[in-house]
């Protein structure tokens, strides 16, 4: 295993944030966005706040997963303009089923790196959530989605 290190030496030059107490549920397996967990953000291009940039992204959820057998995850995973951020997996399970079903909290981390770029792009950050194949209930609560921004 490579281990990658790099450091931002100053506080982030924006910080985003959206949230949600609401409860969402699903029964449907496979991946679908997390309702409102989307953050709008631009890279390159004079009409963004800056032409490249490394963005952290912190999410935090209470979630519930249940199922018949127990065997049941969800995945989950934070896009920037359709891309996965660091560390890149297949396998990023974020809460799995109990053998009595009760709400806990689960928080991630990603991290991605945008060069700088003359041409506008899009790379707004939305949350996808994928429940297993098996899935009896999967449901998310008191969500919050938390974008540092780094402009480079």
């Amino acid at each position: 295993m490579t281990a990658v290190t790099d450091w931002v030496a100053r506080p982030a030059d924006r910080t985003y944030w959206v949230r949600d107490a609401d409860r969402w549920e699903t029964k449907s397996p496979g991946w679908q966005d997390l309702p409102d967990a989307k953050i709008n953000l631009k890279v390159g291009g004079p009409n963004s706040p800056s032409y490249g940039a490394i963005f952290v992204a912190t999410f935090s959820a209470e979630t519930l997963v249940s199922s018949g057998d127990n065997n049941s995850v969800v995945w989950l995973d934070i896009l920037f303009g359709g891309q996965s951020p660091e560390p890149v997996s297949d396998n990023h399970r974020f809460s799995s089923a109990a053998a009595s079903a009760e709400w806990s909290s689960h928080t991630t981390l990603r991290i991605i790196k945008f060069e700088p770029q003359f041409n506008q792009q899009d790379v707004s950050a939305q949350v996808r959530v994928s429940p297993s194949d098996n899935i009896g209930t999967a449901g998310f609560q008191n969500w919050v989605l938390k974008i540092e921004r780094y402009n480079r």
